[in-house]
């Protein structure tokens, strides 16, 4: 069984308020619950209006499979959001 997930800092462009943050993080985190089937909460930095951690997720038997799904969605949200990745950590058991 393999245990296996990221952490994602973001910088949030044209979010100036919590509310604008919100609505970012949340649009996030339904795309990826729904289109990768990974788990996905917002784990840190709650309070800052530009600035997020998502952690991501997966448990699987396939170390492969679970790394390509995670970079996988890694990718979708650099492509689809006006978010930076600022620093992202692997976490694999």
């Amino acid at each position: 069984m393999v245990l296996m997930g990221v952490e994602l800092t973001l910088l949030i462009f044209d979010a100036y308020s919590l509310k604008d943050k919100r609505s970012v993080i949340q649009s996030i985190l339904r795309r990826i619950e729904n289109r990768h089937h990974l788990s996905v909460a917002e784990v840190d930095e709650l309070d800052m209006h530009n600035k997020a951690v998502i952690g991501i997720g997966i448990v699987g038997n396939n170390r492969q499979l679970c790394r390509q799904r995670l970079e996988a969605a890694l990718k979708e949200i650099e492509e689809n959001y006006e978010v930076e990745i600022l620093e992202f950590n692997w976490l694999e058991v």
